[in-house]
């Protein structure tokens, strides 16, 4: 009864027409990109005083606690936007720039649905520091679910940019039979880089809870992700987030990554850590049983 809806708005497909600022899972993706480029190592350490002075803006952990001197390591694991700051001012805009375009962040996927569309990203067109620093981390650009799914998937393939689909073929009313053809787009990073993002997810997620959420013989290479969310009046909510969590596993070998978010969960679920690494489990161990896939530890 499509007349009887308040808003057509409700017949959108939010996975390839809704955008959002992701968070915290676009770090492995910066990450990825500065290792591709020679600007870090997993092992290259700064101190983190738990806040940055950017021009004007003051960018804060999410505790607002500084841990020391870390790796880079340690910035994925415990989640640090002042990390990510470091690794973005490690690398030369336009390289940056470049390396977001590369991933497909914002640009269509292509995949065959209708209705797709292009993500919010003119802060990556400008020179400036504090939204350079802010995407960093993942804020003050607006991606689709699908095109950020494509972007993370690079980092467990090889660094391959794939086109996603859902149509292997047609077959029409009178017979007729189209096949669809798909081909990979580029290589992003390489697959040595692909292998040490995965390498550092994987301790990423098996760090998760003090281990209590590790597969004792997978690897799953893992990331939350917990952003603010705009306000369309200007600014952003005080009492809103995004969470998001992507995986994929087997680790070094990938035959899924799911990734789940949840907009604006409400009973004082302030991050990701606390909605969505659970559900993520059972999904997982679910494809692992009923596609009997062989353990890798």
């Amino acid at each position: 009864d499509y007349q009887d809806v308040a808003s057509v708005g409700v017949y959108k497909n939010p996975l390839i027409e809704n955008v959002m600022e992701v968070g915290s899972i676009m770090k492995p993706i910066v990450m990825a990109s500065a290792i591709e480029s020679g600007a870090v190592t997993p092992e290259t350490t700064y101190y983190d005083y738990g806040s940055v002075q950017v021009k004007n803006r003051t960018i804060k952990n999410f505790d607002g606690r500084g841990r020391g001197k870390v790796t880079m390591q340690t910035v994925l694991d415990q989640s640090l936007n002042t990390g990510m700051v470091f690794v973005m001012q490690h690398m030369k805009k336009s390289e940056f720039r470049e390396y977001f375009k590369s991933f497909g962040l914002g640009a269509k996927t292509g995949i065959d649905l209708p209705g797709e569309v292009n993500g919010l990203t003119s802060n990556i067109e400008t020179n400036g520091d504090v939204e350079f620093a802010n995407i960093a981390f993942g804020q003050g650009v607006a991606i689709t679910p699908i095109s950020m799914m494509r972007a993370l998937n690079t980092l467990g393939n090889g660094g391959v940019l794939v086109q996603p689909h859902i149509v292997t073929d047609i077959e029409y009313t009178d017979g007729q039979l189209e096949k669809k053809e798909y081909k990979s787009v580029e290589d992003v990073i390489s697959p040595e880089t692909s292998d040490t993002i995965s390498k550092m997810l994987v301790h990423v997620f098996d760090s998760y809870g003090d281990g209590k959420y590790k597969f004792d013989r997978y690897t799953v290479a893992g990331k939350t992700g917990t952003a603010q969310i705009a306000n369309p009046a200007g600014g952003y909510y005080d009492d809103r987030n995004l969470h998001s969590f992507f995986g994929y596993f087997p680790a070094y070998n990938p035959r899924f990554i799911v990734y789940l978010y949840n907009e604006y969960p409400k009973n004082g679920a302030n991050f990701a850590s606390q909605t969505l690494i659970e559900p993520f489990t059972h999904i997982a161990k679910f494809l692992i049983n009923y596609y009997n896939i062989p353990p890798d530890r």
